[in-house]
């Protein structure tokens, strides 16, 4: 599935756990088997359509040491 994204396995793997992600349980991958170590099943077109419509968040509203940078308040 990275692949066919155009980004690295351990990237969409971390998207898929980060707390903001564009991927959903269920509508772009499930879980194969009955145990906790199966294997991860992604569903091509709903990952690729969740990915496309995906919206990063600005920097400025996920920083989190409190002050304005120097650049931030100049401009």
């Amino acid at each position: 599935m990275a692949q066919r994204l155009g980004i690295h396995v351990k990237s969409l793997l971390a998207m898929r756990r980060s707390a903001i992600t564009p991927f959903k349980e269920g509508r772009d991958y499930r879980w194969s088997g009955l145990v906790q170590g199966g294997r991860l099943q992604w569903k091509p077109v709903a990952t690729e359509k969740a990915f496309e419509v995906f919206q990063r968040l600005p920097a400025e509203e996920i920083e989190t040491f409190g002050a304005r940078s120097k650049l931030a308040a100049s401009a």
